[in-house]
């Protein structure tokens, strides 16, 4: 294997969470994956950039990976070929939930350019990354055996980090005691990027490198760099690809430049209108096309609960403005016959929240 990380630029590129073949195998993800790393590639050759990290999670799906998917990933790895790439197996990459003893990664072994990192690796060379001592972690790799490092890259999964816009996580390992291993710590995993100071560390979730999902909204993605120097890191935006969108009846129809709303937002995005006031379906039918025909990639409408009143059999509504759907979804699940209520519950109304972006 060739592998020599080049030091006439001490700048290197890391990317996490690409997931191909997400959202049942779509086609349309695996466009934008491309799509992106195409800009991803045209932009470290601005920046003459040679070495890329990738903190885990290349495929989605963990117990197989479709043939379609297989191929976009053979094109992604062919437009990478000039680039040095250190691969570290994500949770999504291993077949077991706790160990990377058994990955998709493994495809690439050998590869002139990649490295994969299946088992944990610390990097000493002194000719290799401006002399720095470099920790690579898959998933699986116990805190205990991380060696003192410059820097610890991983997929890890840490309390008190954000797992999505509503949940904390609080079941994984200790930040503290990783924080004790290197003063800069780079991960995947969690979407959503973070960034803290936990004793002398400073922990950096890096997200995904686009929006894939209604639980991205909102949020910048893209890539970092890293300069193997000075070890300052900057995160670069990606413009590319779609973003998420939500956009609600009560604010639409106080807007005084609508067209300009729509002409700016619309096209090319993922869009979801939620209907949280009243409205005729025939103005409703009004709107949808008029939106629609600024052709967003997709339109989906849903509505309010919290809201709305529903018809019934006879001239009356039920209205359920005052339904607190968590309680609702506790009271429900404690009447189940069922172990792990709490876990239940806690997933329920995660998913709930979820899907009210």
């Amino acid at each position: 294997m060739i592998l020599h990380t080049v030091v006439m630029n001490n700048k290197i590129a890391i990317f996490s969470d690409l997931h191909l073949g997400v959202h049942q195998n779509s086609t349309y993800w695996l466009d934008q994956s491309v799509n992106w790393v195409k800009w991803f590639v045209e932009d470290l050759q601005k920046k003459k950039i040679k070495t890329i990290i990738f903190c885990g999670d290349f495929f989605h799906y963990r117990d197989e990976v479709s043939l379609l998917t297989l191929n976009y990933a053979q094109q992604i790895l062919e437009m990478l070929k000039e680039f040095e790439i250190y691969m570290i197996a994500g949770n999504h990459d291993c077949y077991y939930k706790d160990t990377s003893e058994v990955n998709s990664l493994s495809l690439f072994k050998g590869w002139n350019n990649i490295k994969v990192f299946d088992k944990y690796f610390i990097e000493k060379r002194e000719h290799y990354f401006n002399k720095k001592v470099i920790s690579f972690c898959p998933w699986g790799t116990k805190l205990c055996d991380i060696e003192k490092s410059d820097v610890v890259f991983g997929h890890f999964e840490l309390q008190n980090f954000k797992m999505n816009a509503h949940k904390i996580c609080d079941d994984g390992e200790n930040p503290a005691l990783l924080s004790e291993k290197a003063p800069l710590i780079i991960t995947g995993h969690f979407h959503l990027r973070d960034e803290k100071i936990i004793g002398n560390s400073m922990i950096v979730y890096i997200g995904n490198p686009f929006q894939m999902d209604f639980g991205d909204v909102h949020q910048r993605k893209g890539y970092y760099t890293l300069d193997t120097m000075t070890l300052e890191y900057e995160f670069i935006e990606n413009s590319l690809t779609p973003k998420h969108i939500i956009m609600y009846l009560s604010r639409l129809i106080k807007l005084k430049e609508i067209e300009t709303t729509f002409n700016s937002i619309l096209p090319g995005n993922i869009i979801k209108l939620i209907i949280d006031k009243n409205i005729s379906s025939d103005h409703l039918d009004t709107l949808v096309s008029k939106m629609t025909s600024y052709r967003p990639t997709d339109f989906q409408v849903d509505y309010d609960i919290n809201y709305s009143k529903i018809k019934v059999k006879g001239d009356n509504d039920i209205d359920l403005s005052g339904v607190d759907i968590n309680q609702a979804i506790i009271e429900f699940v404690e009447m189940l016959d069922i172990n792990n209520k709490k876990e239940v519950v806690d997933y329920t109304i995660s998913l709930y929240n979820k899907a009210k972006l």
